[in-house]
């Protein structure tokens, strides 16, 4: 007993923590921007967060998703950890929300059509968001980042979920992939209508639709969720031109199943570009260094592969990160953090990736 008493002793008199350094955290790979719009008179905060893939091929290009609200903080960092397990195809992440201290105008932002609370009339300003969605902000990405304009999503969550099914409803193919969650039908009669009617222009789009199943258990969140999600995937499901999963999270709330929402949609409308268990065939140090050398680039630039730690090949171009290769058939590797297939044969190999085809030479050993 007398030693316990001493080792309490001892640690209520222990000296504090001492706080070494602190310093504000900034998510690696991300940038934030504010942009004004001349369209809309608005100024909105744009986060920008690239995966662990990297892009290193001439054409390359990666998938983007365009979340709504800021993606609540979530989507970004989420995307990232699905795509580094190749859990989804790599993507980058473009967050958007309202700038602070600016006036609120999400009511006005993502409806296209007039709604009326309370005997106010709110709302209908969504055919110009879109146009600045579609025609300012993701040219403006494009531009900037290597996204692939047939690979775009579009997120939105119930007021934003609104917006997304509109946009699909106007143009279907302006996206190849939407994630929308908790439609307030009431905020726009038509749309379940004009969303069975666009299907027959949708051109192989993959749209997740969910809600929560205790949306309407409430009287806080009566706001008729699940009849909007009933109807709503009676309606995508009217032409063979889209492929629907049609979610409920049993027990879940308006916001409570935001997270499984984001992460079950994101796998969906993104599929991973290999099986998530893609076959490891372990190799010899002496089977692997058949494949070591220099190879020479069509754009001049040298690919060099080394050894790298336990079974892997490190592959690096010129003075850039080095990507590792994971051996996965005969003479075939694959590449999680470039998203690559690597195909070697005696004079050189082939590396194929989203929107990107090239061979490299094998030069000659000096």
């Amino acid at each position: 007993m007398s030693i316990v008493v001493a080792a309490l002793a001892s640690t209520a008199v222990a000296d504090p923590l001492t706080v070494v350094s602190e310093a504000p955290i900034t998510q690696q790979g991300a940038t934030r921007f504010v942009v004004h719009s001349d369209r809309l008179g608005r100024d909105y905060e744009v986060t920008v967060q690239l995966p662990e893939a990297k892009v290193f091929l001439p054409g390359q290009k990666l998938a983007a998703i365009y979340a709504l609200d800021g993606g609540y903080g979530l989507a970004g960092s989420n995307s990232v950890f699905l795509g580094g397990r190749a859990m989804m195809a790599p993507a980058i992440v473009v967050s958007l929300r309202l700038a602070p201290g600016q006036p609120s105008s999400r009511n006005q932002d993502f409806t296209h059509h007039p709604f009326t609370v309370d005997g106010k009339t709110l709302g209908g300003g969504g055919a110009v968001f879109e146009a600045f969605l579609l025609q300012d902000l993701k040219p403006f990405i494009e531009a900037k980042y290597p996204a692939d304009p047939a690979s775009a999503v579009l997120f939105g969550h119930s007021l934003g979920g609104v917006f997304a099914a509109n946009v699909f409803a106007d143009n279907p193919n302006a996206f190849a992939g939407y994630i929308i969650g908790s439609v307030v039908v009431p905020r726009d009669p038509g749309l379940v209508d004009r969303i069975a009617k666009a299907t027959a222009r949708a051109h192989g789009q993959r749209v997740f639709l969910a809600v929560g199943g205790a949306e309407d258990s409430t009287v806080s969140e009566k706001r008729f969720m699940g009849q909007g999600f009933t109807a709503l995937t009676a309606a995508f499901k009217a032409s063979p031109g889209v492929t629907l999963q049609a979610k409920s999270y049993a027990g879940e709330n308006h916001l409570s199943y935001y997270p499984n929402l984001m992460l079950d949609g994101f796998r969906f409308v993104l599929p991973p570009t290999v099986p998530v268990d893609l076959p490891y065939v372990p190799l010899s140090q002496s089977a692997l260094a058949r494949y070591v050398g220099a190879y020479a680039l069509p754009d001049g630039r040298t690919l060099t592969v080394k050894p790298g730690f336990d079974n892997l090949l490190a592959a690096q171009v010129d003075d850039q990160p080095s990507v590792y290769w994971l051996p996965n058939g005969t003479d075939r590797f694959y590449a999680f953090t470039g998203d690559l297939d690597v195909t070697f044969d005696p004079s050189g190999l082939t590396l194929t990736g989203r929107g990107a085809k090239v061979r490299a030479e094998r030069k000659p050993a000096q």
